[in-house]
């Protein structure tokens, strides 16, 4: 049985000649029904709630293909190896279930691994400085071992008359949490 789109299918694949002649008129087409062609588009993303989604996915996904590529020098197959050696959790703090930003140096634009949004912001807000994380971190133990003494502290317990102090007897939330 003859079909003609197999014939012509390997004629494009064999032949180098007739490929160009059909890109040629293919372009052609294109470039003298331009208008037809997005009045089609249009009335297509406006009529057909599929379509317009598929269109949607198809863009988002050329957006991050293309800011991988430029900003991270990054593939998608990369991201996708990285993903999946660090178990599809965040570098840090181990949290699933969220997307993941590329975490890099700005210094050097070396890509370190995927963070989730909180930690990949922690680390710019810290202008990627270990010296201020380790000086926040030991903020944060010596605030949480002393008693309240701040005035918002003290001012929010004379608001509701009872002070602010969990079953463990510290002043915020972070009484059960590991330091």
């Amino acid at each position: 049985m003859f079909s003609r789109s197999a014939w012509h299918k390997k004629r494009l694949a064999e032949n180098a000649e007739y490929r160009e002649k059909i890109r040629a008129a293919r372009r052609r087409y294109r470039e003298t029904h331009k208008e037809e062609m997005r009045e089609r588009r249009r009335l297509r993303l406006q009529n057909d709630p599929h379509f317009r989604e598929r269109e949607r996915a198809r863009g988002r996904e050329w957006q991050r293909r293309k800011r991988y590529s430029k900003v991270y020098r990054l593939s998608l197959v990369d991201y996708d190896a990285m993903r999946k050696r660090q178990n599809g959790t965040c570098a840090i703090c181990k949290r699933s279930g969220e997307a993941l930003c590329v975490d890099h140096c700005h210094a050097c634009g070396k890509v370190r691994g995927l963070l989730c949004g909180k930690c990949n912001s922690v680390l710019g807000f810290c202008g990627d400085s270990a010296a201020r994380l380790l000086a926040a971190a030991a903020y944060l133990r010596a605030s949480c071992d002393q008693a309240p003494a701040s005035s918002m502290t003290s001012a929010a317990s004379v608001d509701t008359g009872r002070p602010l102090e969990s079953a463990h007897g510290r002043h915020c939330r972070c009484a059960g949490k590991a330091l």
